[in-house]
């Protein structure tokens, strides 16, 4: 089983302090973001740091599902 997890990012610009989150399909694809996205401050004309973590959401996104099969099994 496979669950979303959330790709949270956390920064400030002009002393105002941001949280916002982007779904995503599974961890790797979470982590593959963060590791694309490591000038973040640059993007968003941070006043510092940007913060980026991922966290599980309890929701699946795929899960193995059985094979029907026919009445003669």
């Amino acid at each position: 089983m496979e669950y979303f997890f959330a790709l949270y990012v956390e920064y400030a610009i002009q002393g105002r302090d941001i949280q916002t989150y982007i779904l995503l399909p599974s961890s790797e694809a979470c982590q593959i973001a963060i590791r694309t996205n490591e000038n973040m401050p640059e993007y968003f004309n941070a006043d510092g740091d940007v913060n980026m973590w991922c966290l599980e959401t309890g929701v699946m996104s795929r899960s193995i599902r059985p094979v029907l099969r026919g009445e003669n099994g």
